[in-house]
């Protein structure tokens, strides 16, 4: 198709202002459609669902309006790149990321604090005025709602939520840093396939063309994959305006060995669709890990092996020993990384040494190396003055980071979109150390630490990486994206902190979500009230677990990269019983391998391109469908219709 001339610039002010004004919609959106609607999660993972639909909308109905107006009027492919960039940061941020829990955990000690739990001595007086509000009545009130015609108390948060915010803004640019050094590691040099582009950028391929509609939209294959998420969940959301109708079941459970084990299955159509993207040994490690673990904890519970409570913000799929093995693997997957990296960064330290620019970067390497330096530092600084002492804050950022590099390089490699962390680093310090040599400052300021290392779902690495590797070629002005995406990063705190207060102070926390305003205040300090209360004689039988993940994980990376017939990738080794494979994934993803790996034999590379529209429609159709029947909920009144939630 012949492209139409001139182009406008790739990243211009008028992408940049649609980009904040599709974020400052998704940081009211995504609270009220948990909040108030209790429907689907429309941001709680990688390729949050509305940044889809709104990209969707932009290319498939916006876009080709603006062509039949002229050249001049249409958005240009890099420009909506920009723009999707954007929305990818700023969702991160607005609910499951951050805002979901941030107001919540910080004052959750206060409000839930009695003379049962103690959590006043425990906690609260560690707790430093500035970094929650100190008036007692605008906390209950936050939970409990303000009787009619109050005001919401703003100067009781103004100190916490600055405070919070220079942390935060500080910990992204940290991550911003990281993720520049690698980008050309994982981009260029290793090629990662980075599958939750795909549909992203198919949609957009034709953006620059004469052609009104790409060819993804003329394809009757995306149509009809698109119709089957369509059809399925909308007939099994009727039933909730009408008993009449019976729902699809789509999941279940199937219990074996006597029921001594529970299979949880659900067939989950946007990672049957995603899965399909993925290599072949990458879908095949992960169930079979999932089948592994799952045979594991069989063999555990027979013989009646305990080494120790469970872990706050850990994903074992019920089990320790297994969220300790899987957390040595990310472990020695984050530090594989790094160490493959090596000669890149060796170059990029060189460039930077010299003060030579990086042409395609968002930054220099001298910028992204002092950068990193400087914002770890602040971190560490910052996290002293909350408490915890120098070793702890400094294993802790060192912990996150590890988490962060690891849990990313799996999104980015294997697609999984909810990937989450098999082990909190806060767990892991509070048990290691153990609460004698902690100290009760060090593990309300680890508690508190959960506002932003909590759920790992949707974290900023993953955005970072995929913003890059989507901008990548595209060579004007990068570096005018940063300050974009840190605005997209801005408007989405601040709106998204503004519409939870405001929800909260009207209606009351406790009456709006179970989990955000009772389940994620309490848990940190549970937790660390048990684990001080009762102490573990030792740390060494979960040591002897983590110590095998990491030597088993080391034996699948070198039997990887050594043989070329290896079966099992290491990715499926950290992840495969965490929440999302367990509960969400692991059927969708066997049944996506069993029908790519036929489809390659029987009709091959040809047959398994033919068809990818298909499967690209099942994840369009299943986000669309969400996101539609989640505004039908919201504007009749019907709460609970969760179509996605992963």
């Amino acid at each position: 198709m012949h492209s139409l001339s001139p182009q406008p610039p790739a990243f211009s002010l008028r992408a940049v202002l649609t980009g904040l004004l599709l974020v400052g919609a998704i940081s009211v959106l995504s609270p009220w459609g948990i909040l108030i609607v209790k429907g689907s999660q429309i941001t709680s993972n990688a390729i949050p669902l509305i940044a889809v639909l709104f990209l969707f909308l932009l290319t498939a109905a916006a876009l080709p309006l603006l062509k039949m107006l002229g050249r001049a009027w249409a958005f240009s492919r890099a420009e909506l790149i920009a723009v999707y960039a954007m929305m990818l940061v700023g969702a991160v941020v607005v609910t499951t990321g951050f805002t979901g829990s941030f107001l919540s955990v910080i004052t959750g000690a206060a409000y839930y604090a009695t003379p049962e739990n103690a959590w006043q001595e425990l906690f609260v007086e560690y707790i430093h005025p500035w970094l929650a509000p100190a008036d007692t009545e605008a906390v209950r009130l936050f939970y409990e709602g303000l009787p009619q015609g109050s005001a919401i108390p703003w100067d009781a948060w103004s100190r916490p939520l600055a405070a919070w915010l220079c942390f935060l803004f500080t910990f992204y640019w940290v991550l911003f840093c990281l993720g520049v050094l690698l980008r050309g590691q994982w981009v260029a040099n290793e090629r990662l396939v980075f599958p939750l582009t795909r549909l992203p950028l198919t949609m957009l391929e034709d953006a620059d063309s004469e052609s009104l509609f790409g060819r993804l939209f003329k394809n009757r294959l995306l149509w009809l994959g698109f119709a089957v998420p369509l059809m399925i969940p909308s007939w099994n959301s009727v039933n909730y305006y009408h008993d009449a109708f019976q729902p699809i079941a789509l999941n279940g459970s199937l219990s074996l060995l006597q029921g001594s084990v529970g299979l949880p299955w659900r067939i989950n159509l946007p990672i049957l669709g995603l899965a399909y993207l993925m290599a072949l040994s990458v879908s095949f490690s992960i169930w079979f890990f999932f089948l592994f673990y799952t045979l594991e904890k069989v063999v555990f519970a027979r013989i009646g092996l305990v080494i120790g409570g469970g872990d706050i913000w850990t994903s074992g799929g019920g089990s320790v020993p297994v969220s300790h093995q899987q957390a040595g693997g990310l472990l020695v997957l984050a530090l594989f990384v790094m160490w493959t990296a090596r000669s890149h960064l060796r170059r990029l330290w060189s460039q930077a040494l010299k003060g030579k620019p990086a042409p395609g970067e968002l930054m220099a390497p001298r910028t992204a190396f002092g950068g990193l330096a400087i914002g770890v530092a602040l971190m560490v600084a910052w996290l002293t003055l909350t408490g915890l002492s120098l070793y702890a804050a400094v294993l802790l950022v060192v912990g996150v980071l590890i988490v962060f590099v690891g849990l990313s390089r799996i999104v980015c490699e294997a697609g999984i979109p909810g990937c989450q962390t098999p082990m909190a680093p806060q767990a892991f310090i509070t048990r290691g150390i153990g609460p004698e040599t902690l100290g009760l400052g060090n593990m309300t300021g680890l508690g508190l630490s959960t506002v932003w290392m909590g759920e790992t779902a949707a974290n900023m690495m993953n955005a970072v990486m995929h913003s890059l590797k989507l901008t990548s070629g595209d060579s004007p002005a990068p570096r005018w994206l940063l300050g974009a995406l840190f605005a997209a990063i801005a408007v989405g705190l601040l709106g998204s902190v503004w519409f939870t207060m405001t929800l909260a102070y009207t209606y009351g926390g406790i009456n709006l979500h179970g989990w955000y305003f009772s389940g994620a205040p309490r848990w940190p300090f549970t937790y660390m009230a048990s684990v001080y209360n009762a102490p573990e004689p030792s740390f060494a039988p979960r040591l002897a677990f983590t110590a095998s993940g990491s030597f088993v994980m080391a034996a699948l990376l070198f039997l990887r990269h050594r043989f070329a017939w290896w079966p099992l990738h290491p990715l499926g080794f950290p992840i495969a019983s965490t929440f999302t494979i367990v509960y969400y994934g692991w059927l969708s993803i066997f049944l996506a391998w069993l029908l790519k790996a036929t489809i390659l034999r029987y009709g091959g590379v040809r047959a398994y391109r033919a068809l990818m529209p298909f499967f690209l429609g099942l994840i369009l159709g299943d986000f669309t469908t969400a996101c539609l029947w989640l505004f039908i909920d919201g504007a009749y009144g019907v709460e609970g219709n969760m179509i996605f939630n992963f």
